[in-house]
């Protein structure tokens, strides 16, 4: 049966990588970023097609949001890539990781020009089938006449679960709300456009992606060359990791900078947090060590790490900081940091 699981997730990486190639091209092998595998489609962002909601709902799933209205025919071939990012960008958060991500479209005055069977079939197949986070649901809201001619089209895309999961809402206002309420989908998670309490704003999100990816660049590019893809439900319904190794690039040689450095950091480092004399972090990667599966998050927990915000509703993993006000991610790039390096000094 392990061996089974194991074939499944394999194929289910390989499928990853050949798609991911297929919609990236050359950049496939960048971390998906702005400054990677984004870095000449930061634009189609702005056209507010698909928007990746800042609060998950009652059931801590993620939330994308698309609004076809708002995009021109021209630029649909732009959108598959859009889709990538903001999956992997809800991937980022342990709470979506487990439980998923929804769908929401908002339907309203859309007209067939506002529709792209290739763009659709892309994001449908590619959000069921390759990523290593569960697509749950798909709601569809203030649907008009047009919605009939391409129903049978969105069908024939959809999976078996992805059609026993769509669900849709129409009505007056207060009757849609009221129907989002019953998902488990509060109005303080929908955009304005749908009656709820978020200002989808895409430029805001670029600027706060920019920021946040800023503080996790060398952990995403040093790790450009593996990707560990977590299956947190596969075909068999066990959890299982695997390994791909894709492609890698010569990494630019630090040694100079490293060296003028050293002095200086030699006396910091046993007094700023999460260095290696910090004896949290020494326990941290003692247990990643020990249990190679164990989460991230979980084995900074293990070593005595505490952020106390990380499940408050309304806080974003961005912003969550530990008790030294250290963010997250900083924490997580520290102790990835420390892992190579005790992996590299068990080589030699």
């Amino acid at each position: 049966m392990n061996t089974q699981n194991h074939q499944l997730a394999a194929r289910r990486v390989v499928n990853y990588w050949k798609h991911r190639n297929k919609v990236f091209g050359e950049d496939y092998t960048l971390p998906l970023t702005l400054s990677g595998a984004m870095k000449s489609h930061i634009q189609s962002l702005y056209d507010g097609f698909l928007n990746l909601l800042p609060l998950k709902d009652n059931f801590g799933r993620a939330i994308i949001f698309s609004d076809p209205i708002k995009l021109a025919p021209a630029r649909f071939d732009n959108q598959v890539r859009v889709w990538w990012y903001l999956v992997h960008v809800a991937m980022n958060d342990d709470v979506a990781r487990r439980n998923g991500f929804i769908i929401i479209s908002n339907a309203r005055s859309t007209t067939l020009n506002n529709f792209d069977a290739k763009t659709t079939a892309a994001i449908c197949t590619s959000g069921d089938r390759f990523f290593p986070i569960r697509w749950r649901q798909t709601h569809c809201c203030h649907t008009n006449p047009v919605f009939p001619l391409v129903a049978a089209m969105v069908k024939s895309v959809l999976s078996k679960e992805q059609r026993e999961t769509f669900v849709l809402h129409n009505g007056n206002c207060e009757q849609v709300l009221e129907s989002f309420r019953e998902e488990g989908i509060p109005k303080e998670c929908l955009p304005t456009d749908l009656g709820g309490s978020i200002i989808v704003s895409p430029e805001r999100f670029v600027r706060e992606r920019l920021t946040v990816e800023g503080c996790f660049k060398s952990e995403e590019s040093d790790n450009a060359s593996q990707l560990c893809v977590r299956s947190t439900e596969n075909a068999m319904g066990s959890t299982v990791d695997v390994v791909m190794q894709v492609p890698e690039k010569k990494p630019f040689d630090h040694t100079l900078k490293t060296a003028k450095k050293k002095a200086s950091t030699a006396t910091k480092q046993s007094v700023q947090p999460g260095r290696p004399g910090d004896p949290r972090m020494n326990a941290a990667v003692q247990a990643k060590l020990e249990d190679p599966d164990l989460p991230l998050l979980e084995a900074l927990a293990a070593g005595g790490f505490v952020f106390e915000d990380i499940n408050k509703p309304g806080v974003k993993s961005s912003e969550v900081r530990d008790k030294d006000g250290v963010t997250v991610y900083q924490r997580r790039n520290q102790l990835l940091r420390r892992l190579r390096k005790e992996r590299k000094r068990s080589q030699i």
